[in-house]
């Protein structure tokens, strides 16, 4: 009986070794194919995207494979994603992708990314970042989710936010006329001091100066939370020091008019 028990414990402690051993060896083995499949995808992607060998995506992409980039349409097929890149890559010749991190666990991976290029429109040097996650069957991706930080490309771009309008929005608009020789020297003022000093001001939500070059004429736009707040700035001699700045560009005395905000865009 005793020989028996032992007998038991011993099968027990094989099958329990063996089980070990096969998830073992199970893990190590997906753990490689894992580091071979991210090294694979990572040398594909920055091939693809920085020196346009678009085909060295066959080896990663499923050939029904759908980018999800919203607020952007789906691409849906490998074929209509490589034609994306090579167009990517006319606008933005010199874009360069890198992909910073990259983990995977059983068929869902993430990744970090960093996207570099010249705004062509405005010549600025941009680096936007983001993220993606994305599903693989049998080496080759699926699916994928991508989430980029759009308001972060659209602020180095030169946008900016505009607070919604309310019912006490107000715009402060100043007709000037400027002599046409001196608009140049006049919206360099404007840009270099006035809009600065207008930034301090309590209340100030936004300036624009809409010039006409072959007459002189001029119109600075002010936006105000409420009138109250563009009264107390002017009261204040915030607003006569803004417009002496230019006492001697101008051929008139500027004509000063107040508008509620009813429509923003």
């Amino acid at each position: 009986m005793r020989s028996n028990k032992l007998i038991f414990s011993a099968a027990l402690l094989v099958i329990a070794t063996t089980f070990l051993f096969i998830c073992v060896a199970g893990c190590g083995s997906q753990k490689v194919g894992n580091e071979k499949f991210k090294a694979a995808y990572i040398r594909a992607c920055e091939d693809a995207y920085n020196k346009g060998e678009v085909n060295a995506l066959d080896i990663v992409l499923a050939a029904d494979f759908v980018r999800h980039n919203p607020p952007n349409p789906d691409i849906n097929g490998l074929e209509a994603n490589k034609q994306h890149i090579v167009e990517l890559r006319r606008v933005y010749p010199d874009m360069k992708l890198t992909i910073n991190s990259m983990i995977t666990e059983g068929n869902t991976s993430a990744e970090k990314w960093t996207f570099q290029f010249t705004d062509m429109s405005t010549g600025k040097q941009v680096k936007v970042s983001g993220c993606e996650m994305f599903q693989w069957v049998n080496g080759k991706v699926v699916e994928t989710w991508d989430y980029v930080d759009w308001l972060g490309l659209r602020q180095q771009l030169g946008y900016k936010m505009s607070p919604p309008i309310t019912k006490t929005t107000f715009a402060r608009v100043t007709v000037t006329q400027m002599k046409p020789a001196k608009m140049a020297e006049s919206v360099k003022i404007y840009e270099e001091s006035v809009v600065p000093e207008a930034k301090k001001q309590k209340g100030f939500r936004g300036i624009m100066l809409l010039s006409d070059l072959k007459t002189g004429k001029g119109l600075s736009i002010a936006v105000w939370d409420s009138e109250a707040d563009a009264v107390a700035n002017e009261q204040s001699g915030y607003y006569k020091a803004q417009v002496d700045k230019f006492k001697d560009l101008l051929t008139a005395k500027p004509i000063r008019e107040g508008y509620v905000v009813t429509v923003q865009e």
